[in-house]
């Protein structure tokens, strides 16, 4: 009589890491005029899905694992094999465990494992600033994901710890969220793209009440042990 509640938690532990629909497949030989994502992380466009045209592993394994693509290694073919990945999210689920729900993707249709390794890696903290943080709590019909201009990168309905995170997939460097704040945010950053990516983002972030300090600290590395080039059917 005791099995069948750690059955049901068990189903209910990986429903909750699933996607309502997905599509994994290798992509067609490139006619250069296919979008193909290289050297940047594949951006969310449509909300309440993923959709990576053409995308390498690398990529992907940055996205669910919340690391910089080259703090992933492992198998070299996981920068040159191209794939298409499409996914729908269900209803309501939270931003904090998409990566979740990714990483069983990956592990599901690739039978990809992998473990964690740490180094020390020069990176920062995110922390309040002295005049406490001055952030926008996201309306209730807020959509996930970002929208970039010119000169600033808009976070729609994004926690801090999220944020943080996504921080850190575009600087290469570990940004640790250390501001305790909890809830979803709508994060206007005034600064560009290459701004966030060179790091120098200091008075962006000081706009939004935070700051960030630059600390040396153990960094996650994922290491790919092994994964199929070609993903289980759809």
């Amino acid at each position: 009589m005791r099995i069948l509640p750690f059955a049901l938690l068990a189903v209910c532990v990986l429903s909750a890491q699933t996607f309502e629909v997905a599509s994994v497949k290798r992509a067609a030989p490139e006619t250069g005029n296919g979008s193909r994502y290289v050297g940047a992380i594949p951006q969310q466009q449509q909300p309440g899905r993923i959709n990576y045209p053409n995308v390498n592993l690398m990529y992907v394994i940055a996205r669910a694992y919340g690391v910089a693509p080259d703090r992933v290694t492992g198998l070299q073919w996981l920068s040159d094999e191209r794939y298409d990945i499409a996914a729908t999210f269900p209803a309501g689920v939270s931003q904090d465990r998409r990566p979740a729900m990714l990483q069983h993707l990956l592990a599901d249709r690739f039978r990809m494992t992998v473990h964690e390794e740490t180094k020390p890696l020069t990176g920062f903290a995110l922390v309040a600033g002295k005049g406490g943080p001055k952030l926008t709590k996201a309306a209730d019909n807020s959509q996930m994901g970002f929208t970039t201009t010119a000169d600033s990168v808009t976070f729609r309905k994004s926690t801090v710890a999220g944020f943080a995170r996504t921080l850190a997939l575009f600087t290469g460097r570990p940004v640790s969220d250390e501001t305790g704040i909890q809830g979803e945010y709508d994060i206007p950053l005034r600064a560009s793209m290459d701004d966030i990516k060179s790091g120098s983002i200091s008075g962006a972030i000081s706009d939004l009440g935070l700051k960030l300090e630059t600390r040396t600290a153990p960094a996650k590395f994922i290491v790919v042990d092994k994964a199929n080039k070609i993903p289980t059917e759809n």
